[in-house]
């Protein structure tokens, strides 16, 4: 099964969040946590964890597009 069409459980999103969480900006990862805390879609839940992975090998420039990628998901989503 591609990995990418997987679908991941909330623990899973906060378990990689948690994970990265020291290479994110804090008020992007309080704001990720707050999305967490409500219902979120399974689509959702797989964007975020896409989004998360990797994070900490990314480029500075990488970084800030996935920030930005993330930020996104998280205005449009209610947090």
């Amino acid at each position: 099964m591609d990995p990418r069409t997987a679908d991941h459980t909330i623990e899973d999103v906060w378990r990689r969040l948690e994970r990265q969480s020291q290479w994110m900006p804090a008020q992007l990862y309080y704001q990720f946590e707050e999305l967490l805390s409500l219902h979120v879609d399974q689509s959702i839940l797989n964007e975020l964890y896409i989004a998360l992975k990797k994070y900490d090998v990314l480029t500075d420039i990488e970084r800030d597009e996935r920030n930005e990628s993330i930020q996104l998901l998280i205005d449009e989503n209610g947090a």
